[in-house]
């Protein structure tokens, strides 16, 4: 099950120092989370030009060597068997919200459809908080119901974690810019996507506004929310849109298509 996008308890990998060698014990407990919490993990094919999401579906021990599972891309496979292919180049958000990465021989062991991939002997942690942030598609909405009347926001980029987005109405914009200030929480917000003429519809508990901003080519202000609260039904549905559209951007940049 995907976690509810809350704060992450203290879980004893919050304290890790940078530039620090993680032991095994501690490598194994990253992954364990990556497991159980189905963190998205890019995934990046060295010297193809081939990225991607995916998710740890798996762990096991092999000749005294621990592997991981993913799940396994479209186009993986194939992408492996090239001649300019390189290591695999992982990336995640640790339970802090901060970046970790590692790389791994391009050595996978393909079992019954499934990729076993080696764990590896380090684990590089990055002093940089992010989460995969995708630019949003057209007709994407924000609705304030807190607000009275319900205020709609135009949506720029989403991620896991939050989003970037604009009132949308010139005329509301003049009477709600006083309202939506640095710090505010606001309760009870639906977010919009519409794909291929179907709408996902994704509440949001509770958001606080991180940053105000002006675009320097529009003038607009901009707000930057940070999601406070979130039921787990609905971060899996803010993930399965975040998945689906990550693999058809990446897709669509593949040198690799039939």
């Amino acid at each position: 099950m995907l976690p509810a996008l809350r704060a992450t308890p203290d879980d004893g990998l919050t304290k890790m120092d940078d530039d620090v060698k993680f032991s095994p014990e501690k490598i194994t407990h990253l992954f364990k989370y990556l497991h159980d919490q189905r963190v998205l993990v890019k995934l990046v094919v060295k010297g193809t030009g081939y990225e991607s999401v995916t998710v740890v579906t798996g762990m096991r021990s092999r000749e005294k060597k621990k592997q991981f599972r993913i799940d396994s891309p479209d186009d993986f496979q194939v992408i492996l068997q090239s001649k300019d292919c390189g290591n695999l180049y992982f990336e995640f958000n640790g339970p802090d919200k901060v970046l970790y990465t590692f790389e791994t021989a391009t050595i996978p062991e393909w079992q019954s459809g499934d990729v076993w991939i080696p764990v590896p002997d380090e684990i590089h942690r990055i002093q940089r908080r992010r989460n995969f942030r995708l630019q949003a598609p057209m007709g994407t909405e924000l609705i304030l119901r807190q607000l009275e009347p319900p205020l709609k926001m135009v949506v720029i980029d989403f991620s896991l974690g939050g989003l970037l987005c604009m009132v949308a109405s010139p005329r509301a914009r003049v009477k709600k810019n006083l309202m939506l200030t640095r710090g505010r929480n606001l309760k009870n917000m639906e977010l919009l996507f519409r794909d291929d003429n179907v709408t996902t519809k994704v509440r949001i508990g509770e958001a606080t506004i991180v940053r105000v901003q002006t675009n320097t080519e529009t003038g607009h202000r901009q707000y930057a929310f940070q999601f406070k609260d979130m039921e787990k039904k609905e971060a899996q549905s803010l993930t399965k849109v975040l998945y689906r559209m990550q693999r058809q951007f990446l897709r669509q940049r593949l040198p690799y298509r039939e």
